[in-house]
């Protein structure tokens, strides 16, 4: 045999040994892949923590805006904070959404704050008071309700915001200050975007009894395959909300509760549709 051809065969050689050793890397590698992605334990449930009352410069903003969890800020309009608090919501990475005064069946008027929708208004006005709201908080992709438990029972007037939120390409949440409330009847007749909220965080100096309700929520989520709870800065929460978000947030994730924003979960819920959940 040549040396010449003793040197092609050898190179020929080597070439097909480095072509069998990548083939062999590649099927290795996608085999490592899959079961890399297999060994990826899919949450067990979704919850979205919706915090109301930014806006008002009340105790607890800070803090809360700065937990590193995903929260939904509910901010009121038209508010000395309103704007501020709004622009560093979107700084932090954090979901925005309008948290509309609506007219109770009782209360104090200096509760609602400016800008509130009543019975009484037209159609225009309400769609008016909206829109400004909606205009000045820009990066709003939702909206609740603050008190309202007057309004969510009127169906005419419900009809007037779901259909402006719908125009304005936004979904909506009954923050379910009323037990009789139309929205979500009228949601589906008008086809708005819409969730009910499961459980109230806070209303309570009791930080224990904030971290009861947060594993109530999440116990939901397993049940059902999402939730969604209403905490507050002021008040109602602050601090002692925010606190209790913090210590359960470790826990309440070890039991495979994942915490999102509220847009994330319509997502959440069509793909439970598509799997026959």
């Amino acid at each position: 045999m040549s040396a010449k051809f003793y040197v092609i065969k050898k190179s020929k050689l080597f070439i097909g040994l480095m072509i069998l050793l990548i083939a062999a890397t590649t099927i290795l590698g996608s085999s490592m892949i899959r079961v890399k992605s297999a060994d990826i334990e899919k949450p067990k449930g979704y919850i979205a923590i919706i915090i109301d009352d930014f806006g008002n410069n009340g105790k607890g903003t800070n803090t809360m805006m700065n937990l590193g969890i995903p929260i939904t800020a509910a901010i009121m309009p038209f508010l000395d904070s309103s704007v501020k608090d709004a622009e560093t919501a979107k700084e932090k990475g954090l979901e925005i959404m309008l948290h509309m005064p609506m007219e109770p069946i009782s209360g104090k008027p200096s509760w609602l704050g400016p800008g509130a929708i009543k019975c009484a208004m037209t159609d225009q006005e309400i769609q008016l008071n909206i829109n400004d709201a909606l205009d000045q908080l820009k990066w709003a992709v939702g909206m609740n309700n603050h008190m309202g438990s007057k309004v969510c029972q009127d169906r005419r007037t419900m009809e007037a915001i779901l259909l402006t939120a719908k125009s304005r390409g936004i979904y909506f949440v009954d923050s379910k200050t009323a037990e009789k409330s139309v929205i979500e009847e009228v949601a589906k007749e008008l086809d708005v975007p819409y969730f009910i909220r499961d459980v109230f965080l806070d209303s309570t100096k009791n930080q224990k009894e904030v971290e009861v309700q947060l594993m109530t929520l999440a116990n939901i989520a397993l049940r059902k395959g999402y939730a969604i709870g209403i905490g507050h800065v002021g008040p109602e929460g602050g601090e002692i909300t925010a606190k209790a978000i913090k210590k359960m947030y470790p826990k309440i994730s070890e039991k495979g509760v994942k915490f999102v924003f509220v847009s994330d979960i319509f997502d959440i819920v069509d793909q439970m549709k598509s799997d026959g959940k």
